[in-house]
């Protein structure tokens, strides 16, 4: 019962933005930490497929919840299959050089890795603040003081 209360809010998806927002902090630190590290290669997470994957999720909760308007939305709810937010996307890769490499062929840029992790940071506090605002909401509703 409970797990489908939850369902039909946006917490689900709110939780999977705030644990990759963790995951991919903890993946930017990382690189902060192997900044003078010889042969280092920043590396983070596939946030344009994580983007694809929450847009996708979002969309088959609005074709779920509304029905679809068409033949094409009915047969989209139909035949897609429900996103999943997969492992790799969880997963750190080696990120695209965004700038010049070093004689120790690092190429750190600490100011670069700063505004990612703050950029992260503001990201996954949204997410929790509206995870939080839906748990007002819904105890709110519980105890009748709606």
């Amino acid at each position: 019962m409970m797990h489908s209360l939850f369902d039909q809010t946006t917490i689900p998806l709110l939780e999977k933005v705030a644990q990759f927002g963790q995951r991919r902090h903890e993946v930017l630190a990382g690189n902060l930490a192997n900044v003078d590290t010889p042969d280092y290669r920043p590396r983070d997470l596939p946030v344009d497929d994580f983007k694809q994957a929450l847009q996708q999720a979002v969309t088959q909760r609005q074709l779920n919840e509304t029905g679809g308007n068409s033949a094409a939305d009915y047969y989209a709810i139909r035949t897609s299959p429900q996103t999943k937010f997969t492992e790799e996307l969880f997963q750190a890769v080696e990120a695209d050089p965004e700038n010049v490499t070093f004689h120790d062929n690092n190429n750190r840029s600490v100011e670069t890795e700063v505004a990612k992790m703050t950029k992260n940071m503001m990201m996954q506090n949204y997410a929790v603040q509206l995870m939080t605002a839906q748990f007002n909401l819904m105890q709110s509703v519980i105890s009748g003081r709606a």
